[in-house]
């Protein structure tokens, strides 16, 4: 007897309902056996984190969930105080390395000691002196990548490091931690890095000498095939059969397997099934409408609000008038093809379309754009749009869309209707 929400929909545990990928799955078995870091990219609800979850046990790994607020020295303390190793004593530091204000922490560290040399012995828990552990005393810098491997080297570590969210980190971490990555394969200490981005050689923009020494794991594009194979795999746990309707919604996920695992699964509470069956049961299109318009009521909520955030616009061009750049950006989006959306919006005709409308048009200058692209990740970061939306890709100068519902979003609401409802910027 299985539940629907354990075979069907989106969830941090892995379900029933997983499909290997020969292209993605054997890139990633594949990276754990090199040693080598893998970087795992794609939408959001692509599958990045069920990857993860069908190879490796909570024993292969320590994970850190990072956030906007993290710094390198956070990641580093997380990995630390989840290996149970004992900070005696630890002082806060400064160092200016090149003229930059370098923060940290000096930690006296008690690891277990296997050699001989200045130690102390310590009884067990059971109290029995004759079968004392023995330790030594070391001076680290936590928030040095060198110390860290050192450390982790001595406490003979052998897992891998999960940083998820990586996409959530200001720029200059993930700059940073891109450089500390090669201190870290020095050392065969490995990561395995989740973030939320369509563009290849993400981290290798940051350090170039990561060129070939990762493996990136894209998790698009999902294949109708793909998705197929998973109402194939959930009709025995079920008893459900969507064979009259698959088509009806695969083209309505528009290739988001996150999406399609809600709709299949709203599809079946729209039955009646919230479990397995005794008897086959059909679904109809009836019931996947349902699911969708479920699915559009939870999305379209969300995703207007985001918009909303993403155009309350605070800062300010150098004349110090807003430029409103993101509402203009917005009203353009709203009114593309579904195809131009999909492909990505390049940099230039997005220049083109806003100074066409724009209430300064002579104002929008080519540095104003770079400057809203460049931060248009972050900037949705700081207004807790959470996943991002919108991504700019450098290498093919575009904005693409990387919250993989907000397709589904974009093609079955009213888009004027939305621009009609967001508020327009005072002074416009």
């Amino acid at each position: 007897m299985r539940l629907t929400n354990q075979v069907f929909g989106v969830s941090n545990e892995l379900i029933d309902t997983y499909i290997e990928r020969p292209k993605v799955d054997n890139l990633f078995l594949q990276g754990l056996q090199k040693n080598k870091h893998i970087i795992i990219y794609g939408a959001s609800k692509q599958g990045k984190t069920s990857l993860t979850n069908k190879h490796l046990t909570e024993d292969d790994y320590v994970k850190v969930n990072c956030s906007p607020s993290s710094t390198t020295l956070d990641i580093f303390n997380s990995i630390v105080r989840q290996l149970n190793i004992e900070i005696i004593e630890s002082t806060d530091i400064t160092t200016t390395v090149g003229g930059e204000v370098k923060v940290g922490v000096k930690a006296k560290i008690k690891i277990p000691f296997f050699g001989s040399g200045e130690a102390e012995t310590e009884a067990t828990a059971s109290g029995q002196n004759e079968k004392g552990i023995t330790y030594k005393i070391i001076d680290y810098n936590l928030a040095l990548a060198q110390d860290i491997s050192e450390l982790l080297r001595e406490v003979k570590f052998k897992k891998r490091i999960i940083l998820e969210n990586f996409h959530y980190l200001e720029e200059a971490i993930q700059k940073q931690l891109s450089i500390d990555l090669r201190i870290f394969e020095d050392y065969n200490i490995l990561f395995i890095i989740l973030g939320i981005w369509r563009e290849k050689n993400r981290l290798s923009q940051f350090n170039g000498d990561l060129v070939d020494r990762v493996i990136e794991v894209p998790v698009e594009p999902w294949e109708k095939d793909d998705l197929a194979k998973i109402t194939q795999v959930g009709l025995p746990l079920l008893n459900v059969d969507f064979t009259k309707v698959l088509g009806y919604i695969i083209d309505s996920c528009f290739d988001s397997v996150g999406v399609f695992q809600e709709i299949c699964k709203e599809s079946c509470y729209s039955a009646g099934i919230n479990e397995t069956k005794t008897e086959l049961i059909e679904i109809s299109e009836e019931n996947v409408d349902n699911a969708i318009e479920k699915k559009l009521n939870d999305y379209a909520s969300r995703h207007i609000r985001c918009l909303e955030s993403f155009i309350d616009q605070k800062g300010k061009s150098s004349d110090d008038i807003p430029l409103y750049i993101p509402y203009y950006f917005i009203k353009i989006l709203l009114d593309e093809t579904f195809d131009n959306i999909t492909s990505g919006l390049k940099r230039k005709s997005i220049q083109e379309k806003i100074k066409e409308t724009h209430h300064r048009a002579e104002s929008v200058r080519a540095s104003d754009m770079g400057y809203f692209l460049r931060n248009l990740v972050s900037n949705q970061i700081k207004k807790n749009i959470s996943p991002p939306i919108f991504d700019y890709d450098i290498s093919t100068s575009s904005v693409k869309i990387i919250d993989s519902t907000f397709y589904f979003f974009l093609k079955n609401c009213d888009r004027e209707e939305v621009l009609e409802n967001l508020m327009v910027p005072e002074g416009l």
